[in-house]
């Protein structure tokens, strides 16, 4: 049975699967991938991911980092990596050597097979032979980043378009580079942040699919925006003109709001512009416009 806010979209590239209301749980996989971002609860979703990329150390989007240790222990998962805010790093690697205290698994490793790893703004993971991670710096009430997701592929040069296979090997075994690597970026997690994100990030508004939060939608929410550092629709709406993104997908909302209220919301507040490129991260029938 589909958990209560689960949704699951299908991308040109890639399926994003995910659970998100401010507060209570987020998060998010591409399991074609094999990454997470945030972890919530640590739903069974999540456990098998190798990579998680963690925005910030909130219980919503954080809690489930031990468990998810132990459950890849139980699993005999090899190892798994968790990326956090580096200011966060030392404090989470010790909020593991307490559980691991407190369950009584210093001998069996069940934590300490998991490594955590600091990602601070502007640093780069490579996950696989074909994509990197690249941090940035999130404006929110703790250290917090957000995550472009990179595809990496090597495109034969130009200058080299027309050539025979033959000329190619010979090239090749004269030490020639004929390729050069191209980078894309198909995905932007911005994470729980504020509308400084927006003024002062250009990377999110070129993902081919930008993940966005939107914890507040109605009139009367600004200010509870503001003091949260969170995003009101309002923000996003301020910035139209500058998505470029294929796909727009809005996170995050807070639980006072129906599914309806939402969408509805969400319809009358953003431009039209934007209406058939953004998508809600809700279950089916009200993930659209």
């Amino acid at each position: 049975m589909p958990e209560k806010d689960q949704f699951s979209l299908v991308t040109p590239h890639f399926t994003l699967e995910g659970r998100s209301r401010a507060g209570h749980e987020t998060w998010f996989r591409i399991r074609d991938l094999g990454i997470a971002f945030d972890i919530g609860r640590c739903p069974d979703a999540v456990v098998s991911m190798p990579n998680v990329f963690i925005t910030h150390a909130h219980l919503d989007h954080a809690a489930g980092i031990p468990f998810y240790a132990g459950q890849r222990h139980l699993q005999k998962l090899d190892g798994g990596t968790i990326h956090v805010p580096v200011e966060a790093a030392n404090d989470v690697r010790e909020l593991m050597n307490v559980q691991s205290r407190l369950t009584g698994s210093m001998t069996t490793g069940s934590m300490m097979n998991v490594s955590i790893v600091g990602v601070a703004a502007g640093e780069e993971v490579r996950c696989g032979r074909r994509h990197l991670v690249r941090g940035y710096a999130a404006s929110h009430r703790v250290a917090a980043r957000a995550y472009e997701l990179i595809e990496r592929r090597r495109h034969l040069r130009e200058e080299f378009a027309g050539a025979t296979s033959d000329e190619i090997a010979r090239l090749r075994n004269e030490g020639i580079a004929i390729d050069e690597e191209h980078l894309r970026s198909v995905f932007f997690y911005t994470g729980d942040t504020d509308r400084g994100l927006l003024e002062s990030c250009d990377a999110l508004y070129r993902a081919e699919v930008l993940l966005i939060e939107c914890s507040f939608i109605t009139d009367g929410h600004q200010d509870r925006a503001v003091q949260y550092q969170h995003l009101h629709i309002d923000d996003i709406a301020d910035f139209a003109d500058r998505f470029e993104n294929e796909l727009i997908v809005l996170t995050h909302f807070s639980r006072r709001y129906t599914y309806e209220e939402i969408r509805d919301g969400v319809r009358q507040r953003l431009p039209r512009s934007l209406h058939a490129r953004v998508r809600l991260a809700l279950p089916e029938p009200w993930q659209r416009l």
